[in-house]
């Protein structure tokens, strides 16, 4: 059984993918992949992973 974290990881991955699609059209090339980076970082398992992880295991963001 799919725990809900990685449900919840899931659908964000591919609204994430779906994003970075609209985006790679929209952005010149030299300016996409620092945003590709960034919006991986922010919602891969170093950023919002993390923040998901903390709620699921019942802790609390120090210093936010």
């Amino acid at each position: 059984m799919v725990s809900k974290e990685q449900q919840i990881q899931d659908l964000l991955k591919a609204r994430i993918r779906r994003l970075l699609t609209v985006a790679e059209l929209a952005i010149p090339e030299g300016r996409f992949h620092p945003f590709r980076k960034i919006v991986l970082d922010e919602f891969g398992r170093s950023g919002f992973g993390k923040d998901l992880e903390r709620v699921f295991r019942g802790k609390t963001h120090s210093g936010e």
